[in-house]
């Protein structure tokens, strides 16, 4: 008896489930996470009207400083999600859509998705590829603005809040060196 150990790791079995093939059970997957404090009472008042919600949501706290958004319908969930960054009382608003498997304790808020504006591109690099490009520089490229028939460039990236912001690229084509 002196040799029985309930954290012995040698004899740890491992089970394995293919949750997407499983057809049984379907998984409400329409939660968002949120990291700071926020009065639940006012937080939906607002959020109602300014993302637009057919049919609304629920906030629960899973500990502090940390939230649940549970939207009634994809379409809503969509909206937050899509539309943002958003600001409540003056601070940004991360939010993370939840995946099978994911630990709400362990996932990290401290990505947004935002639209940014390259500024003073040389003629003929308003790409898509020229924005992919940039995204080591950025952030992680998401998605390139069809409609760039403007002075600047529109793409969304993926930021690390934790991150300095640059503000200046140099662009190297074959007309010379750019500063954007």
């Amino acid at each position: 008896m002196k040799n029985l150990s309930i954290n012995d790791e040698d004899e740890l079995e491992e089970f394995y489930f293919d949750v997407e093939e499983d057809g049984d059970e379907v998984s409400d997957l329409r939660w968002c996470l949120c990291d700071r404090f926020i009065h639940v009472q006012v937080m939906k008042k607002k959020v109602v009207d300014v993302w637009s919600l057919v049919r609304g949501f629920n906030i629960k706290e899973v500990k502090d400083d940390l939230f649940l958004f549970q939207f009634s319908h994809k379409m809503d969930m969509g909206a937050a999600l899509q539309g943002g960054p958003w600001t409540f009382d003056s601070h940004l608003l991360i939010i993370e859509k939840l995946r099978i498997g994911m630990q709400i304790e362990n996932i990290p808020l401290y990505h947004v998705d935002l639209w940014i504006q390259i500024q003073y591109l040389p003629t003929g690099m308003m790409m898509e590829k020229v924005g992919k490009t940039m995204e080591n520089f950025i952030g992680a490229f998401m998605e390139y603005n069809k409609n760039n028939n403007t002075s600047y460039m529109r793409i969304r990236v993926k930021i690390d809040v934790r991150q300095q912001l640059k503000r200046q690229m140099r662009i190297k084509n074959k007309g010379g060196v750019s500063v954007i």
